[in-house]
């Protein structure tokens, strides 16, 4: 189990809404881009890409843990992440089903 010790949250760009945040984890650094809004308690990530490691890199020891620790640094209570279009794999030019954490 990854603690919040073994994440790190860079934000490394913003312009406007849109944010480039680095994600450092014991299997790697994940760069995530998104547009950012916050209403209310919950923080929302929308056309959100993801780069940086390999498929199945996190699981979902690692995604959980990511969320915790981004809750903790925006100071929210949920993340809703809204997925961009795909441009390849599976249903390319349909947005992935939005991801929240903690689910509800």
């Amino acid at each position: 189990m990854w603690t919040d010790a073994d994440v790190t949250v860079e934000i490394d760009q913003v312009d406007r809404d849109v944010m480039i945040v680095i994600i450092g984890t014991p299997v790697g650094k994940l760069q995530l881009i998104g547009e950012i809004t916050r209403i209310g308690r919950v923080l929302h990530v929308r056309k959100a890409h993801a780069d940086g490691l390999h498929p199945g890199a996190l699981g979902r020891t690692g995604l959980n843990a990511i969320g915790r620790k981004l809750l903790v640094e925006a100071d929210v209570d949920q993340i809703i992440i809204e997925g961009g279009a795909r441009t390849t794999g599976k249903n390319p030019g349909r947005p992935p089903k939005p991801f929240r954490f903690p689910s509800r």
